[in-house]
Parts: structure tokens; C-alpha cells; sequence
């Protein structure tokens, strides 16, 4: 795979990665966007674009604070984990179980 990359300004460049070097880059990218957020406002998640999968790998075991580890496999950025409180995870549960409930052509609907 290769892509091309530049300063500002400048010609780019192609660099060809393979899917381990391009695994990191995605890795270390996103660890760069955290650093560039922190302290910054978190928008609300209604309205926005998100990135989906359908029908994703995904994992769940208590964690080592009060509460779950939820950990998918998106496609595009690898293992993809978090770690909820025990009340996010009642909470989610309740909208879950609500859910159930709807037909299912029904649209989904946030708490």
C-alpha cells in the first residue's frame, strides 16, 4: 500500500507500508488526535457522522475498575476498546433492553 504524505506546502511524497507499518501509523495517529483534544469540549455524539461496522467482532469482561471492558474489531482502526462504570454499563443495558422491545423495522433511538 502506498500513500503520500507532505508538509504544508510541499510536494508529497509516496511511502509504501505494509499492513503492520500502516497499523501503527493509524495507531500513533490516534494517539495524536487524543493529545490534540484533550481538554477541548466533547461535541455530543447525536448529529454527527460515525464510523460503522456491521456485525463487528466484539468482546466484553469486567474491568479492572467497577465496571466493563468493551472491545470491537473495526476494519479500519483495529481492536478498539473501552472501559465503561458500572453505571454506564445499567444504563446501556435499560437502552439495550428498550430496543428489544421496538419492531424491528422500527428506527433506533438514543436515551
Amino acid at each position: 500500500m502506498s500513500i503520500e504524505i507532505a508538509p504544508v506546502g510541499q510536494s508529497s511524497s509516496p511511502v509504501e507500508l505494509d499492513l503492520d507499518q500502516l497499523s501503527t501509523l493509524i495507531r500513533l495517529l490516534g494517539q495524536t488526535r487524543c493529545h490534540m483534544v484533550n481538554g477541548r469540549p466533547v461535541p455530543p455524539l447525536e448529529g454527527r457522522t460515525i464510523e460503522t461496522v456491521y456485525a463487528p467482532r466484539w468482546y466484553i469482561q469486567v474491568a479492572k475498575i467497577d465496571g466493563s471492558l468493551l472491545a470491537f474489531d473495526h476494519p479500519a482502526f483495529g481492536a478498539v476498546g473501552f472501559v465503561i462504570s458500572r453505571a454506564e454499563v445499567a444504563e446501556i443495558v435499560q437502552v439495550l433492553s428498550e430496543h428489544l422491545k421496538l419492531p424491528p423495522d422500527r428506527p433506533s433511538v438514543r436515551n
